[in-house]
């Protein structure tokens, strides 16, 4: 069942116990974001996944890459994956 929940004026939201409980989300857990269409879409990652970011952003620091070329190549990905 779809629960409603508040963003506040910072941004932020609150997940309701019940699905924190279910999905063992606790103080530390990261969860990734995305947005398809209209909807928001939240799932919750373990720690391979900022131990990953970390290794990806030191090398892209050492390479000399961008962010503008960063997001340019994240916006195309994704229209050819949803397109």
């Amino acid at each position: 069942m779809a629960e409603v929940i508040k963003v506040t004026s910072k941004g932020q939201v609150t997940l309701p116990a019940d699905i924190r409980k279910k999905l063992h989300i606790s103080k530390d857990t990261y969860i990734a974001v995305d947005v398809i269409g209209d909807y928001i879409i939240m799932k919750k990652v373990g720690l391979k996944l900022k131990e990953l970011s970390d290794i990806i952003q030191k090398s892209v620091k050492e390479k000399g890459v961008t962010k503008k070329e960063i997001e340019k190549a994240i916006l195309k990905s994704r229209k050819e994956v949803w397109a």
